[in-house]
């Protein structure tokens, strides 16, 4: 798939999914700009305040739509993000959803030190297929492709990307994610479920106080 002048793709995950690493590699080999959507937001200060309960910045994603697509005209960009969103007069020609096994996703952002509650909400994202659900409801399902990037070397799945791409083929890396039947299969899905349980009932709450 060849981009077409003031474009975009979009690189979408919860938090932990390697969307920046895998976003800026896919850049670098594509030979266009790079843009971090939590970076662009600090940057141009476009939040109206941080809430400390949820760590989130609260944001109007209308202003970033239109921020980032001023941001853009003319050129062509790869765009991490953990909200799916169309940047105002960007056309977005595919769409790469990074998948990781919960209990991987659990491990990561445990080491990066996040609160449990913040673990939690985005291991049930993760295994309810919310990032996915987002990408369709926003974007045409054939510019979706989903990525497992479970235990991948980001840098070498982004030139890959890459090179399909160019090719036009990036359709045979896209991968069928059902987090629920592996799991059970692995027979790790009742302890994953334990995990979330308690922040359950908050999830959407939390989701939505980001968002404006």
């Amino acid at each position: 798939m060849k981009l077409e002048k003031s474009s975009a793709i979009m690189v979408l995950g919860v938090a932990g999914a390697g969307k920046t690493t895998f976003g800026r590699h896919l850049a670098s080999a594509l030979k266009i700009k790079f843009l971090d959507i939590p970076e662009f937001v600090r940057e141009r200060k476009l939040y109206s305040r941080y809430d400390k309960k949820s760590q989130a910045y609260l944001i109007d994603l209308r202003k970033i739509s239109i921020a980032v697509g001023a941001e853009l005209m003319g050129e062509k960009a790869v765009i991490a993000s953990i909200y799916a969103f169309k940047p105002r007069r960007i056309d977005v020609e595919m769409v790469f959803v990074l998948r990781v096994k919960p209990t991987e996703l659990i491990r990561i952002l445990k080491e990066r030190g996040y609160p449990p509650a913040k673990i939690r909400e985005n291991v049930l994202a993760e295994l309810i297929d919310q990032p996915l659900h987002e990408a369709v409801n926003k974007f045409e399902a054939d510019k979706i492709i989903q990525l497992n990037v479970t235990g991948c070397d980001l840098s070498k799945l982004a030139l890959e990307a890459a090179e399909k791409i160019v090719k036009g083929d990036i359709k045979v890396l896209n991968s069928e994610v059902d987090w629920i039947k592996t799991l059970e299969e692995e027979g790790s899905l009742e302890r994953v479920l334990k995990f979330i349980e308690s922040s359950n009932n908050n999830f959407r709450d939390m989701r939505s106080m980001t968002i404006k």
